[in-house]
């Protein structure tokens, strides 16, 4: 059975992004199930390659990949599987669907860094260890009272989406006593308490609550900006807001506005609307704002995981079995 990796690269990895998610040991397993095609599909040099394509019947795919056009589509008549060593393929899955081909992806191995991102920081927003170290720097605390937060017994988390990522914080948050309350418009409420929701709610509610909220929302233009300026602040005394979704969900402005009125609450943000932010930013200079550089999701040692996943799902395809890593279409479809 005869296979190709496809990708365009990405900007943000100069180097060879397939040797950095899948590494040469895995591309030889590959090697090893199917009849592999030396060289990387780009959508530059596809047509140099499309006679060799013809008995093609799975991609292998990483970041940067990319849907064929229609007379691409035509050359590769056997086409039917892709498996994708990445998170999200919402922006070019839908004409892989269209022409039957099964999509597999490692949406669910991405999931797993990002979730204990997330844990660490719910963790640490519940002991107030970002307000306390924002207060330390100031110098000596002697015979003063530094701020320290309620504690991770009994209080509340927020889930802002339940996806992939949600759904693996709600398995790690099982074995904390945390009241954990979510939006999620899909779900009914004995799904929500199944996974480990106590209560699904509104995003206002959400905000009102919780002494830690998380976002998790799927990238999607429905979801831009609705996090505004009156949902941060209605947030609690002592309360902060996680984001590993996108910086595009959030009124940023109307963020920073209440960021900058109320010294009482964090935000940690790992995603932000402009990355890296402009020059002279208050992401960058307000003492209760921490960024990181978009970093919880799959890095060095965790790419590896994405790959494993999928030639995991790979040896499923070739045994006829089911594939856990399988795309619903439906469900895709219903979404998109």
């Amino acid at each position: 059975m005869n296979a190709a990796v496809f990708t365009n690269g990405v900007p943000w990895y100069p180097g060879d992004i397939v040797q950095y998610v899948y590494g040469e040991e895995r591309l030889r397993k590959i090697a090893g199930m199917f009849s592999l095609h030396p060289t990387i599909i780009t959508e530059e040099n596809f047509a140099a390659h499309a006679k060799y394509l013809r008995d093609v019947e799975a991609i292998f795919s990483c970041w940067g990949a990319f849907a064929p056009t229609p007379e691409q589509f035509q050359q590769m008549p056997r086409l039917r599987s892709l498996f994708h060593a990445g998170g999200s393929l919402r922006a070019i899955a839908e004409p892989f669907l269209k022409r039957g081909v099964t999509i597999c992806t490692a949406v669910e191995a991405n999931a797993v860094p990002v979730a204990e991102f997330c844990l660490g920081q719910i963790l640490l927003s519940c002991k107030g260890a970002y307000r306390n170290t924002s207060y330390c720097r100031q110098g000596s605390w002697a015979g003063q009272n530094p701020p320290i937060g309620r504690g991770a017994y009994g209080e509340t988390v927020a889930l802002i989406g339940i996806g992939a990522i949600s759904r693996h914080l709600l398995r790690l948050l099982a074995h904390f006593d945390l009241r954990v309350i979510a939006v999620c418009e899909y779900l009914t409420p004995a799904q929500a308490r199944e996974i480990g929701i106590d209560a699904l709610v509104d995003i206002e509610t959400a905000f009102r609550e919780a002494y830690v909220i998380s976002n998790q929302l799927a990238d999607t233009p429905a979801n831009a900006c609705v996090l505004q300026e009156p949902h941060f602040a209605s947030m609690r005394e002592g309360a902060t807001f996680i984001n590993t979704g996108r910086g595009a969900q959030v009124d940023e402005p109307g963020m920073l506005a209440v960021l900058r009125r109320r010294s009482d609450l964090t935000a940690l943000l790992d995603v932000q609307a402009i990355e890296p932010p402009l020059p002279g930013s208050d992401l960058y200079t307000l003492p209760n704002v921490f960024i990181t550089s978009h970093i919880a999701g799959s890095a060095n040692d965790e790419v590896r995981r994405m790959a494993d996943y999928v030639i995991r799902d790979a040896e499923h395809f070739l045994r006829g079995e089911p594939m856990p890593g399988w795309l619903d279409p439906k469900m895709f479809l219903s979404r998109a």
